[in-house]
C-alpha cells in the first residue's frame, strides 16, 4: 500500500516558516557535474527563482542549467542575428533568410521543451493554489532579506572610516 505524505497548505505558519528559511539561503547552484557558461548565470537565477527552493530536484537541476544556457545561446544568436540582419545574401547575391533565423528557432522550441519538462512558465501540474503561494511567501521574503540588507548597507555607509 502506497501512503500519501500530506501537503503543507501554502498558508500555514510551517510554510511560512521554510519560505523565510529558503529565502535566506544563498541561491541554488548547478550540479558540479553541470557547466554553464558565465554568460547564462542571469539566466540560471531566473529559472531557479520561478519555485520554491525545496520543489527543485536533482534532475530538475540539471535540466534548469540546459535551459539557463539554452537560454543565454538564444541571446547571442539573437544578438548576431539582428547585426546581419534576417535577410542574408547567398554566394550568388540571391537574397535569403539568414540560417541564424533556422538556428534560432531550434532554440526556442528546446526551450519550450525544457520548460515543459521543470513545469516552468505556464500552468503547473498539481495544486497551484499551494505552489503559488508557497512561490509568493518565498518571493517576499527574499525582498525583505534584500530590504534588510540595503538598510545594514545604508547603515554602514554613514560610519565614518
Amino acid at each position: 500500500m502506497v501512503t500519501k505524505t500530506k501537503r503543507t497548505r501554502s498558508d500555514s505558519v510551517s510554510s511560512a516558516v521554510k519560505a523565510m528559511s529558503n529565502a535566506a539561503l544563498p541561491l541554488l547552484q548547478p550540479p558540479k557535474h553541470v557547466k554553464i557558461t558565465p554568460n547564462a548565470k542571469p539566466y540560471w537565477e531566473g529559472v531557479i527563482l520561478s519555485r520554491a527552493r525545496d520543489e527543485w530536484t536533482e534532475v530538475d537541476l540539471v535540466v534548469a542549467a540546459q535551459l539557463a544556457q539554452c537560454q543565454a545561446d538564444m541571446a547571442d544568436e539573437d544578438q548576431e542575428l539582428r547585426k546581419q540582419g534576417r535577410v542574408t545574401e547567398n554566394q550568388r547575391g540571391t537574397p535569403i533568410m539568414n540560417p541564424l533565423t533556422t538556428v534560432m528557432e531550434q532554440l526556442a522550441r528546446r526551450e519550450m521543451a525544457l520548460m515543459r519538462a521543470l513545469r516552468i512558465g505556464g500552468r503547473v501540474a498539481g495544486d497551484p493554489r499551494d505552489q503559488d503561494g508557497k512561490r509568493k511567501l518565498e518571493k517576499e521574503f527574499r525582498k525583505v532579506r534584500g530590504d534588510i540588507a540595503q538598510e545594514n548597507q545604508d547603515e554602514e555607509d554613514l560610519l565614518p572610516t
